[in-house]
């Protein structure tokens, strides 16, 4: 049990040392010790450590945040411009409608004109019924 503890130990130290150096494993009736220096007499390994991970450039991890920030920015630009879009289709299509009932309307009082039009006006309000559903027929297609 107390090779794993020593194990445990040994790698702790090693962990906490930055610089790339050599250890010594030695093995001694059956004791396996770990040691900067080599070992006097039984089974000697050397280890490498290896060395330590290059230092974190905290200028990418600001770049990266700067670049994020940035998309983030231009993705919400975009969403805003195709709410506006969206908005302004909406107000179109209002209007239009509006403007479609207003024609027919006027095309239903057109012709209800007509049909009640005495002989002198009734081919003046035939000929306004018919401007009026040709109208109706060329700006709303329905």
């Amino acid at each position: 049990m107390k090779s794993p503890s020593l194990l445990l130990c040994a790698m702790a130290l090693l962990a906490g040392s930055a610089r790339a150096q050599d250890v010594y494993k030695c093995v001694q009736d059956g004791q396996t010790s770990y040691s900067a220096t080599p070992c006097t007499g039984g089974q000697l390994q050397i280890l490498e450590i290896p060395s330590p991970p290059p230092a974190v450039d905290k200028g990418a991890a600001t770049r990266q945040q700067r670049v994020a920030s940035q998309l983030e920015a231009a993705r919400k630009k975009q969403e805003n411009l195709a709410d506006q879009a969206r908005e302004r289709a909406a107000k179109q299509l209002e209007a239009r409608d509006k403007h479609c009932a207003q024609l027919r309307l006027e095309q239903k009082w057109a012709a209800q004109d007509a049909v009640g039009a005495g002989d002198r006006n009734r081919d003046a309000a035939q000929l306004k019924s018919r401007r009026a559903g040709e109208r109706l027929a060329v700006e709303c297609l329905n």
